[in-house]
């Protein structure tokens, strides 16, 4: 799912099996890709979120440790409760 803030536009994603570029490409139709909240699954293709200002992975992403030291200022720990202001 894609939802359009002011800031851009919030991917709010499931397990992310149609490709993180992909997902990304479809969604910036729309306006600027903003963040990424919810499952990366295997997801290795860490340049895509360079652009990105917020990056929260939840439940199957394998790689969370990988992605919050490549981004430490954009990472936030996803989970159940887990409340994001924009």
């Amino acid at each position: 799912m894609a939802v359009k803030i002011d800031k851009g536009i919030v991917f709010i994603l499931g397990c992310s099996h149609p490709k993180m570029a992909h997902i990304l490409d479809a969604g910036s139709q729309f306006g600027k890709a903003y963040a990424i909240i919810g499952g990366l699954h295997g997801f290795r293709e860490y340049d895509l979120f360079k652009d990105l200002e917020l990056i929260c992975p939840t439940h199957c992403t394998q790689h969370k440790a990988e992605i919050g030291s490549l981004y430490p200022d954009k990472y936030i720990e996803g989970g159940v409760g887990r409340i994001i202001d924009f």
